[in-house]
C-alpha cells in the first residue's frame, strides 16, 4: 500500500468463463453484453486508481452463430475500455463415451485460464504493477499463486470478487478479503447497445442479449 498522497494500485484479473457460466446458471444467460471495465472500476475505493484489467477467456469452438456473437462482444469490448486487456486460452476437443448408447461424441474443453490469470498476477506482483489486486473468479486452481503473492509480497492486496454463485471457500480462505458481485452491479455495468469502434464501425449489442 502506497504512503502519503499516493493511490493505490489495482489491478482486476477476470476469469471470463467462470463469470460466464455463473451468469448463466445465476441468471440464465440476462447481463452477457458487460463491461467489465465499468464493473472492475466499481470495485475500488476513492483512494484506489485503476491501472488495469485482464480479461481470460478462449474463442468458443462449435456453433459458428456462438463464435460470431462472441466475436462481436470481444471486439465491443477493447473498443469501449480503454484499459482492458483480453487474454486468450483456447479449447481443446476430446470424445466423450455416451454411457447410455456407447456412441462418442465431441466435447470442448477451455485449457490455460487458470495458468494464465496465475503467470499475470504473480509477474505483475514481481514487477510491482499494483498495490491491490482483485481476482473475479470462483476457480480454486488459484489458491496457489495467491498464497505465492501473500508469501513473497506480505504488502500487497489480493480480494476476491467471486461471480453469481460461483463463491469458493478455498480462494476467500487465502485472499485479504472477498465480496459477492451483486446483481445491481452488474446490471448497471453493461455496455452500450450500440458502439462505434475507432474505424468507424458499428458493433451491436446481439439479439436476445437481454
Amino acid at each position: 500500500m502506497n504512503n502519503g498522497d499516493k493511490k493505490i494500485r489495482v489491478i482486476v484479473y477476470i476469469d471470463g468463463y467462470n463469470f460466464y457460466y455463473g451468469l448463466r446458471n445465476a441468471y440464465k444467460g440476462k447481463y452477457k453484453w458487460l463491461d467489465f471495465q465499468a464493473l472492475a472500476q466499481g470495485f475500488l475505493q476513492p483512494d484506489m486508481v485503476l491501472v488495469e484489467v485482464k480479461y481470460f477467456t478462449a474463442v468458443t469452438k462449435g456453433d459458428k452463430e456462438t463464435q460470431s456473437k462472441q466475436g462481436v462482444y470481444l471486439k465491443a469490448l477493447s473498443a469501449n475500455c480503454d484499459k482492458l486487456q483480453i487474454i486468450y486460452g483456447r479449447f481443446l476437443s476430446k470424445l466423450k463415451q455416451c454411457k447410455e448408447c456407447g456412441n462418442k461424441y465431441k466435447v470442448y474443453e477451455e485449457k490455460k485460464t487458470d495458468v494464465n490469470i496465475a503467470c499475470q498476477i504473480l509477474n505483475d506482483a514481481h514487477l510491482d504493477r499494483y498495490d491491490c489486486c482483485y481476482i473475479v473468479s470462483g476457480d480454486s486452481d488459484l489458491v496457489p499463486p495467491v498464497e505465492i503473492v501473500k508469501q513473497s509480497f506480505p504488502a500487497k492486496k489480493v480480494v476476491i470478487a467471486h461471480p453469481p454463485k460461483r463463491k469458493s471457500n478455498e480462494l476467500c480462505k487465502v485472499a485479504d478479503g472477498f465480496f459477492a458481485i451483486s446483481k445491481s452491479k452488474i446490471q448497471t455495468s453493461q455496455l452500450p447497445n450500440i458502439i462505434t469502434n475507432k474505424r468507424g464501425s458499428q458493433l451491436t449489442k446481439p439479439k436476445l442479449w437481454i
